[in-house]
């Protein structure tokens, strides 16, 4: 999805402290009359990602925290994504029939289910789409952390409510069905009229924003003011998107204020807010009576408990009063010495009261490296110096001892686990760790100093095969910064040990902890769209969850039209600002066709490139579920919180 931003319950470790205990399982659900309707359950978020925000439209806080763990629970998104565990359309929970692609695949006809209700009493219609469609299309390049030029919007000339529930896209071209399924409607949580003012107390539609005309709606920019309206209706959308989610003054930048907040308690989701604390983090959801979905909440209230820290959720486990599904962070687990995608044996501190449920995300851990930086930015733009960087990350070693077995090796652009549409380019890790190759790349390359204790300094300037690089000066030296998100404690002995072994060969990296908000904040988008190039390399943990872009094609996180001088030209959360025109040909392709041959063009390219550095991809959630709470499994793939099927046995339901 978008910039997966999720901090992983398990990102890294330290030696596990317990002993090894009989693996436990999640079973099924018992029959339907040992459950009981009610009750209070609690899931942990991980460490500092309580969800900020939460109008559907949004970039600086682009994360699964916000989209999957928040929003979705009370907006539903048109389409639902995740099958189980595979990660397929899935029919039932989407609010739409699958569209159907007519004139030569130029125009896709969606037809929305007539059962779904908003809460304040009105059906999700056609206009409800619409109304989405044209504030993206105001606030696209600014404020939509999944834009990417000429992508979705900029490839629907019209949308149109051609039936009260049937909506109508006439596309700039003809595209995959799959990919524009799967890639851009997935995009689209309708919105209801209600929000469609511009100030407290305005009559539903009054801001004129749902019944303007998508087409007409233009905008401008300059250096000043990103968004400058050229036309009715995009002043119209201006100013309703201002009054909703204007980031100093609109209604969604006061997260103390959204359980009071009627605009946010009209809901078409099986939840709604209740209450939500900005200290502690802690979330609060009761179910929509009005929900008309497939599967209504037993639960009478669900909470999402706030930690800073692994070892403060681990705590609370241990405990055993407070948290019903939760994580164990690696280094509290045995080891396991099988299939890592399996529940091995639990600590011995849960056995009997939690039952372990591994789960990886359909994802690419990585972290990106600036290439817009006016100082550090030439250095990585050698593909050299990425080379020997990504050979000293040892993916192996930390996943067998900081992740306790439970991971698999990052080594390319698409998700290996499950392995859909992983190549044997990818699958093969051509940047398998190998201290030896990284000293020699830049030996060869005209660096000196390259040892333990050094800092690597150019010796020989200038672009030649043997030196070391256009715009790298001589005498400049391989040091820098990199940002990392605090708060589990795994991660950041894998940030230390990767810092560790760039020593080695004389590249000196100057670790900087910080909260996972302010790291994905300043770097998970890129810096043109920030403003600020300031950084060097930024790790929030977790890499990116493809959803809602659920196909791996790439054109939200790696593409750039040549060239790359402006906004214009990068996705927004091509947060490192990698531009290369072969690869953005290589996208365009995998549009086009659902080809699996033109994918593999794409990744076997992006994969040897090093667009970003790869690292392990540890279990997104070593998930811990408390006995006699059933229907938590199986977890979502794209990280998708879903407690409406959650249900207590008969005899242990938890009190609210």
């Amino acid at each position: 999805m978008l910039l997966a931003a999720v901090l992983m319950a398990a990102c890294g470790s330290s030696t596990p402290s317990t002993t090894n205990t009989t693996a436990t399982t999640t079973t099924s659900l018992p029959p339907q009359n040992q459950l009981q309707p009610g009750g209070l359950a609690t899931w942990a978020e991980p460490p500092s990602t309580a969800p900020n925000y939460i109008f559907p439209i949004n970039s600086c806080c682009f994360s699964v925290a916000n989209l999957s763990d928040f929003q979705n629970l009370m907006f539903r998104p048109m389409y639902w994504f995740g099958t189980g565990n595979q990660p397929t359309l899935n029919d039932s929970l989407s609010l739409a029939y699958e569209p159907k692609y007519q004139n030569n695949g130029t125009e896709a006809v969606v037809n929305l289910k007539p059962n779904y209700m908003w809460s304040n009493g009105e059906h999700v219609t056609a206009q409800d789409v619409v109304f989405y469609m044209n504030m993206l299309e105001v606030v696209k390049s600014v404020d939509w952390g999944a834009y990417a030029p000429g992508y979705f919007p900029d490839n629907v000339k019209s949308v149109t409510a051609t039936g009260q529930y049937q909506v109508t896209f006439d596309l700039s071209s003809a595209y995959s069905s799959t990919w524009f399924t799967y890639n851009e409607l997935s995009q689209i949580t309708p919105l209801p009229i209600a929000w469609d003012i511009t100030k407290t107390g305005g009559s539903p539609g009054s801001g004129g924003c749902s019944s303007a005309v998508f087409s007409t709606i233009k905008t401008g920019s300059s250096k000043a003011t990103p968004i400058i309206p050229q036309s009715p209706a995009a002043t119209a959308c201006f100013a309703v998107y201002n009054y909703l989610a204007n980031s100093k003054t609109g209604q969604a930048a006061t997260p103390a204020t959204y359980a009071s907040n009627p605009l946010w308690q009209i809901v078409d989701g099986p939840w709604k807010l209740k209450s939500l604390s900005t200290t502690t983090g802690n979330t609060v959801f009761v179910p929509n009576p009005s929900y008309s979905g497939p599967v209504k909440p037993s639960l009478a209230e669900f909470e999402e408990l706030g930690f800073t820290q692994d070892t403060a959720e681990y705590a609370a486990l241990r405990a055993g009063n407070s948290v019903d599904v939760g994580y164990i962070p690696p280094q509290d687990i045995p080891p396991t010495t099988g299939n890592p995608l399996n529940a091995g044996a639990n600590s011995t501190a849960l056995t009997g009261r939690y039952s372990l449920n591994p789960v990886y995300f359909f994802q690419v851990n990585y972290f990106p490296v600036n290439f817009q930086n006016p100082k550090t930015g030439p250095l990585f733009n050698q593909l050299y110096i990425r080379q020997a960087l990504q050979y000293l990350i040892d993916q192996v070693t930390y996943i067998k001892t900081l992740d306790a077995g439970y991971g698999v090796p990052t080594a390319g652009v698409v998700p290996t686990t499950p392995p859909t549409y992983a190549s044997q380019t990818e699958l093969s890790n051509p940047y398998a760790y190998n201290p030896t190759k990284a000293k020699t790349l830049l030996t060869s390359h005209g660096w000196t100093n390259v040892g333990p204790g050094e800092t690597a300094t150019c010796g020989s300037a200038g672009s030649g095969p043997t030196q070391c690089g256009a715009g790298i000066a001589a005498g400049a030296k391989l040091t820098w910064t990199l940002d990392y998100a605090t708060g589990i404690t795994t991660f950041t002995n894998q940030v230390n040990a990767m810092v560790n072994a760039w020593s080695s060969v004389g590249i000196k990296v100057i670790p900087k902890g910080e909260t996972f908000s302010t790291v994905i904040s300043t770097s998970a988008v890129n810096c043109f769209a920030t403003g600020d190039c300031s950084w060097d390399m930024a790790d929030w943990g977790g890499g990116w969850v493809f959803a809602p872009d659920y196909l791996p094609t790439g054109e939200e996180i790696f593409d750039g039209k040549p060239g790359c001088s402006s906004p214009s030209d990068l996705a927004v959360s091509n947060a490192g600002g990698y531009c290369d025109a072969t690869n953005h040909a290589n996208i365009l392709a995998t549009t086009k066709s659902s080809s699996l041959s033109i994918l593999y063009t794409y990744e076997n390219y992006l994969t040897t490139q090093l667009p970003v550095l790869f690292q392990p991809l540890a279990a997104s959630s070593l998930t811990e579920i408390i006995n006699h709470l059933y229907g938590v499994t199986p977890q979502n793939v794209f990280g998708t919180l879903t407690p409406e099927t959650w249900e207590w046995q008969k005899g242990f339901v938890q009190p609210v």
